[in-house]
């Protein structure tokens, strides 16, 4: 996780994107004349205005990262001196898990990440685990592979 900062929504500021007109890509979201739309199903939506997303067209958003609260707890677990745990809490006494990020390292290199996103109640929900198989070529990383379940 590289350097960020805590941020409320409200504090965000929208660039107006109305010249570029409306959204006609897949998951794709703009700024449009005061509101946010997005192509979502192959149809323009609002995001703003109450439209209510399907589950379907909520899915296609980036649901590991929008579902985070705007403020946290989050906690770094080592094994040795490694990394091998990252997860967000709801508050410092760790009453509800958020988000964890689990580290597995085979020779003391990572070979595999699994990101888990957490409903209110504190359990894992169903397709929202994130595994990524990191591949080596020459000891050095190829690609990773992810896997949604």
């Amino acid at each position: 996780m590289a350097g960020g900062r805590d941020e409320r929504v409200s504090d965000l500021f929208f660039t107006d994107q109305s010249s570029e007109g409306d959204p006609s890509e897949e998951g794709l979201v703009r700024y449009v004349s005061g509101d946010l739309v997005g192509y979502l199903d192959g149809a323009v939506v609002s995001l703003t205005s109450g439209s209510g997303l399907s589950p379907a067209s909520h899915e296609v958003l980036d649901t590991l990262v929008h579902n985070l609260a705007e403020s946290c707890y989050f906690e770094v677990t080592r094994t040795g001196n490694r990394i091998s745990d990252l997860t967000w809490w709801t508050d410092s006494g760790k009453t509800v898990k958020v988000r964890e990020i689990n580290v597995t390292r085979t020779s003391g290199k990572i070979s595999q990440i699994v990101i888990k996103q957490y409903d209110a109640a504190g359990a894992v929900i169903t397709g929202q685990t994130l595994t990524g198989t990191v591949v080596r070529t020459g000891g050095r990383v190829d690609s990773i592979t992810w896997v949604e379940s």
